[in-house]
């Protein structure tokens, strides 16, 4: 393996996910379903090839329960925020090569049920790096509770986003950028440094992300490390490094981004403390 090259700036530049939908705000709705293991489908394949997958929907409760499945693209944001754009819209978008075997089901109560899906890439010798989208899972509305006279009663709808990524064999860029959110204090006179991490190449990764922290002698005072899950391209999220309590003065924080390519990415920032 070949040695990785440090690229260092000159200057300072830098799920299981669940969606619910409430009817009615607010309260706390029970899940009638849910998705068994991972919610991230991760795949290698090339143009021509065709690769299956399974989905694992349990029902929770005693009585059947009725599941819509559908498809969506999906992005997120370093601000928090999830998107579940309409299939096909996104230039990376693979939901044309997805097809869920079945649209809807019944599933008899507190059973496990295989919901398979099938990705056929396009015989396209171009296409490089990552193409995504998510398999939507969900349950029916749940009945609103009995609200008294003053309360607001509520209905809600849970939904699973299961990410089916396709990684192409061809190369694609994984290209990383990194820029300074803040540096806040907390309690206990700790300080905070959040960084936006954003995936400006072509192909999705799992990013490692550190710091090094240096008092005004060069020596190394903290070190704070954070793997992180699959980052797609064009997305970005918030990494937050707490440092432990230390004497006031100036220190120097590096930070590097391994994206797993040859090179690690890394910025300079001197914080005062």
């Amino acid at each position: 393996m070949s040695p990785r090259l440090l690229l260092l700036p000159n200057r300072i530049t830098c799920r299981a996910l669940v969606a619910m939908t409430m009817i009615i705000a607010p309260a706390v709705a029970r899940a009638q379903i849910a998705v068994i293991g991972s919610t991230v489908e991760e795949r290698d394949a090339a143009p021509g090839q065709r690769y299956e997958g399974t989905i694992v929907v349990r029902n929770l409760t005693n009585q059947p329960q009725p599941v819509r499945i559908y498809q969506t693209d999906y992005r997120f944001f370093a601000d928090g925020t999830s998107h579940f754009d309409s299939a096909g819209s996104q230039p990376r978008s693979n939901a044309a090569w997805v097809r869920p075997s079945i649209s809807s089901l019944t599933i008899p109560p507190s059973t496990d049920v295989n919901v398979s899906y099938a990705v056929t890439v396009p015989a396209v010798d171009t296409l490089r790096g990552t193409f995504w989208s998510a398999v939507m899972i969900e349950g029916a509305p749940t009945a609103a509770p009995t609200a008294g006279a003053h309360e607001i009663g509520l209905g809600a709808v849970v939904r699973y986003a299961v990410q089916v990524a396709t990684q192409l064999p061809t190369a694609g860029s994984r290209r990383v950028r990194m820029a300074k959110a803040g540096f806040v204090p907390d309690s206990g006179s700790t300080r905070t440094l959040a960084m936006l991490v954003e995936n400006t190449g072509e192909r999705a990764y799992r990013p490692n992300l550190w710091v090094e922290l240096y008092d005004a002698t060069g020596a190394q005072r903290a070190r704070l490390e954070k793997q992180r899950g699959l980052l797609y391209p064009g997305s970005s999220l918030l990494q937050r490094f707490t440092f432990p309590r230390l004497p006031a003065g100036t220190y120097k924080a590096v930070v590097f981004a391994d994206t797993g390519d040859e090179t690690v990415s890394a910025a300079q920032y001197t914080l005062v403390f």
